[in-house]
């Protein structure tokens, strides 16, 4: 049987408590989950896009999300929270509905969902950032020796309003900038977006004097417009050794990977 951490398990059991069933459920599991063995069922719903790009002024957004199981039926709940992870789905406010809200998807069909504008202000001069959550409640087993918990997936919403329709992290490459600063004995890289628009990022390689490459950051990471973000250097990056320039693969709108060279200074 396949064991696994079980913090990451019991906190995405945190988003099942949207009823008093489903709160009699979540201690239940809870419980359970301290007695017994663990075999995490397989997550078999997928969302058919890695972001989500909202234009102001469109009717609504629309993707899909697919059952991957040629047997079982799937069943979800969606989302969108504005950057905490944590908060209670019946507790967030955001200008957004949802079309349907709650899925059940047949083996191997798919479901499209609609995503909806209210009309609430929101900042009209860059884009801003939202959180679409869709939780897959796995169906009961028949082995009793086996505790199936929910898996939430979790992907970016943007908001681009009509005054930046033109503008796109695609063409928008240029308005980042980076340097390297120490704090105490920390390197960190610091990325400067100076732009109206997020600009994510898969990796960020260095290279050094000898012409070696060296992964600097691997885990991704994302700077929002006018923001100023440090990002930790591993211990093994000797800075000394550094070249003045670093190959960023950043992501586009259609999560497509684009490769920019950018020169990198030393700050105070």
């Amino acid at each position: 049987m396949l064991v696994t951490p079980m913090k990451k398990h019991i906190d995405q059991l945190y988003f099942l408590r949207t009823s008093s069933f489903l709160q009699s459920l979540y201690k239940i599991l809870l419980l359970a989950a301290t007695l017994v063995p663990i075999g995490i069922v397989r997550a078999e719903m997928i969302i058919e896009t890695t972001r989500i790009i909202y234009h102001e002024g469109k009717r609504d957004s629309s993707f899909k999300i697919s059952n991957r199981s040629s047997e079982r039926n799937a069943f979800v709940q969606m989302w969108l929270d504005a950057g905490n992870p944590q908060a209670d789905p019946e507790q967030i406010v955001t200008p957004f509905t949802f079309s349907p809200a709650i899925a059940k998807v047949a083996p191997s069909q798919s479901q499209v969902v609609r995503l909806i504008y209210t009309g609430e202000p929101l900042p009209n001069d860059r884009e801003s950032i939202f959180w679409f959550n869709m939780l897959e409640i796995p169906p009961k087993s028949t082995d009793s020796n086996r505790l199936s918990f929910s898996v939430r997936t979790r992907i970016k919403v943007f908001f681009r309003p009509k005054a930046i329709h033109d503008l796109s992290p695609d063409n928008q490459f240029d308005k980042m900038s980076w340097q390297l600063v120490k704090t105490n004995s920390q390197w960190f890289l610091e990325g400067l977006n100076t732009g109206r628009v997020y600009l994510s990022f898969f990796e960020i390689t260095g290279t050094n004097t000898q012409a070696n490459n060296s992964l600097l950051l691997n885990d991704g990471g994302m700077v929002g417009p006018g923001e100023r973000i440090k990002f930790p250097l591993p211990a093994s990056v000797n800075v000394a050794n550094m070249s003045n320039t670093i190959k960023v693969k950043l992501i586009g709108d259609y999560g497509n990977a684009i490769d920019k060279e950018y020169e990198v200074k030393i700050g105070n």
